[in-house]
């Protein structure tokens, strides 16, 4: 028996990576165990490549051909 939140007595548990991987909020069911948070993780990258393009700074002459 495969389950979704249904306890340990099963044979296998499904869990879907983004709940697992932390890539959404808002969605916390008593089945789900995260196992990292990367939505902060991408929310910050994104504002940093959105400062980096209005500020000019991306891309750099680095970055460029």
């Amino acid at each position: 028996t495969i389950g979704i939140g249904a306890g340990n007595g099963t044979d296998g548990q499904i869990l879907v990576v983004d709940d697992m991987l932390g890539m959404t909020k808002g969605f916390s069911p008593r089945f789900l165990r995260r196992y990292a948070d990367l939505n902060t993780v991408m929310t910050d990258a994104i504002g940093n490549y959105i400062t980096d393009v209005k500020n000019s700074d991306f891309p750099n002459e680095n970055e460029s051909y």
